[in-house]
């Protein structure tokens, strides 16, 4: 009871830590103590003005240090089973502390960078939300025992609004740094649109309020899952609560904006936004009640590396930067970085989320068996957060680096594979045509991120890429059939003949080539590579005709998986060396 009581009074004192640093960002006095870690060289200056807030920010922050110390001793002198279990999550808590506390300082000592300051706030929210989940699960054994677990679909859910807020407050964070939190004095639009043609700090602004719809309609799906699904009445309690935060926090953020950031307004937005970060993850921790605390082990962040399918990630990375390369006009180096970074999570977080729906079927299926989640070395909701983490981190990233369409193609191609390829997967074999839209828009992403523009040599590489996939896709169908077979998905090889099949990668190989040297009158590229081009593809084409002769089997349609793969990786090779000596 009292390591219960201490994780509770710890979480609060964490939350009012949080509330602190926001009075000292909304009153100015960010810089009132001018050196780190005294405040004009001492530890107890005049408490004034400025300083008083300041310094009174360090001393909160002090006390919760110790305090979060206190509490993870007390985890490891424990001798009570479910609290030994905790340790490690007390000792994370005391780290993350350690790290928001240095962040201060060295917001401090380099004069309010955007980006540490931005850290530093999302480093205190994961500090709280570790203090909050030992606080629940320290609780009482009689207590643990009376509660009722939810359907696994609650918890998952709120995990999905969960992340989804916990972002939406590290990009609030973000424009309260950067300055743009009045960059649109107009509401709900943002200088006469959802999307101004304006400077990225007017963007920032533009994204975290159309963000916030998006945020908020995932807590409201939860909230109706959990009323639906769940019968406790604290989890039924907790369903209504969030809604209504919700709406509140979106009336406070567009009245900070029509009372030019009133210092009450703007203190009671990042309230109510914790405190409805809390009451999700207090959903997500009420309907799991029977979950046994378990720390991660080394072995974990190289799983959530191999949720992310490092090597389709990267293939599919090349085809994105040569889209970039090879569009005509320039972008500014940070913009490209930004759009490739943000473009690379955006291909992982579709792998990690199309692992996490398939997790029931990967066991039946030989290449697929040893992923993490079928041989349980990560839990279905780490997938889960993972994936949607690497998606609200993704979007932002393309939205401000690169422009409007080259944001609606990255969440068109996000959304495209995930919700419609993945299940329709397991009811028709047209699957394999609807996803290979999404995995050939990165060049594409790549073209327009430059050019802003839809147009016909963009198109083109779009067309490579999209009729590139069906013969190399269909050729893995073919010699993994009877993998698929037992899956139950419904592939082309499994649902007409073998001869019809094989004529499908005829044609579409056909109209892969003829694709590739299009790119040449359209002045993407030159002779050259039209040279490359035509003998890589007089080679692809004799390939896929070769699968007609009685002997090819399995090992020609691995061959030409093999060799789809060289190919795409010597086109986009003989594409880029064209253009650069050109």
């Amino acid at each position: 009871m009292l390591v219960y009581r201490f994780a509770v009074a710890t979480a609060v004192a964490t939350y009012l830590l949080i509330l602190i640093g926001g009075l000292v960002h909304g009153t100015g006095s960010s810089l009132a103590c001018p050196d780190w870690p005294t405040c004009y060289g001492t530890m107890m200056p005049k408490m004034e003005g400025g300083v008083l807030v300041e310094h009174s920010h360090r001393l909160a922050a002090g006390t919760v240090v110790v305090l979060t110390l206190v509490l993870a001793t007390l985890l490891t002198r424990s001798r009570e089973p479910a609290l030994r279990r905790l340790r490690p999550f007390g000792w994370l808590a005391v780290a993350l502390v350690f790290v928001q506390a240095l962040l201060g300082g060295i917001t401090v000592l380099l004069r309010l960078p955007t980006p540490i300051s931005t850290a530093h706030t999302a480093t205190s929210l994961l500090c709280f939300l570790t203090v909050l989940y030992i606080a629940v699960r320290a609780r009482p054994e009689v207590a643990r025992r009376a509660a009722v677990a939810a359907p696994p679909v609650v918890a998952r859910f709120a995990l999905v609004a969960a992340v989804g807020v916990y972002f939406q407050m590290v990009l609030g964070a973000l424009v309260r740094h950067s300055g743009a939190a009045l960059a649109c004095t107009d509401v709900p639009l943002c200088r006469g649109s959802l999307w101004p043609d304006a400077h990225p700090t007017v963007l920032v602004q533009a994204l975290h309020r159309l963000n916030a719809v998006a945020v908020g309609l995932l807590v409201l799906a939860s909230a109706i899952v959990t009323l639906r699904r769940a019968s406790r009445p604290a989890l039924r309690a907790l369903a209504v609560v969030a809604p209504i935060l919700v709406g509140i926090q979106i009336w406070l953020g567009l009245r900070s904006v029509t009372t030019f950031l009133d210092l009450a307004t703007v203190e009671s937005h990042l309230a109510v936004a914790t405190a409805l970060l809390a009451v999700l993850a207090l959903t997500v921790l009420g309907a799991r009640p029977e979950a046994q605390p378990s720390f991660p082990r080394p072995s974990w962040f190289r799983d959530l590396i191999e949720l992310a399918k490092p090597r389709i990630t990267g293939l599919v990375v090349i085809t994105f930067v040569g889209g970039l390369w090879l569009a005509p006009g320039r972008i500014a180096h940070w913009r490209a970085l930004m759009t490739l970074i943000g473009t690379t999570l955006l291909v992982a977080a579709s792998n990690t989320l199309n692992m996490y729906l398939e997790r029931d079927i990967d066991p039946l299926m030989e290449r697929t068996r040893e992923r993490p989640l079928p041989r349980a070395s990560l839990s279905p909701e780490t997938a889960l957060a993972f994936g949607v983490a690497m998606a609200c981190v993704a979007v932002p990233l393309v939205f401000l680096g690169s422009n409007l369409l080259t944001g609606i193609l990255g969440l068109f191609a996000l959304g495209s594979y995930v919700a419609i390829y993945t299940p329709l997967k397991r009811h028709s074999a047209i699957a394999l045509f609807v996803g290979a839209v999404p995995g050939a828009l990165p060049p594409l992403m790549g073209w327009t991120a430059v050019t802003g523009r839809l147009d016909a040599a963009g198109l083109a590489l779009f067309a490579v890429l999209f009729l590139w996939q069906i013969p190399h896709f269909l050729a893995i169908a073919i010699y993994r059939a009877a993998d698929y077979a037992r899956a139950g998905f419904k592939v082309l090889p499994l649902t007409i003949s073998a001869r019809a099949t094989r004529a499908t990668i005829v044609i579409f190989s056909a109209g892969l080539v003829l694709a590739t040297i299009l790119l040449e009158p359209l002045r993407v590229a030159g002779v050259p590579y039209l040279v490359c081009a035509a003998v890589l593809g007089a080679g692809f084409i004799a390939w896929a005709i070769a699968g007609f002769r009685r002997a090819a089997a399995g090992a020609w349609a691995r061959s030409l998986f093999f060799y789809s793969i060289v190919y795409l990786t010597l086109l986009f090779v003989a594409l880029v060396i064209d253009r650069t000596f050109a």
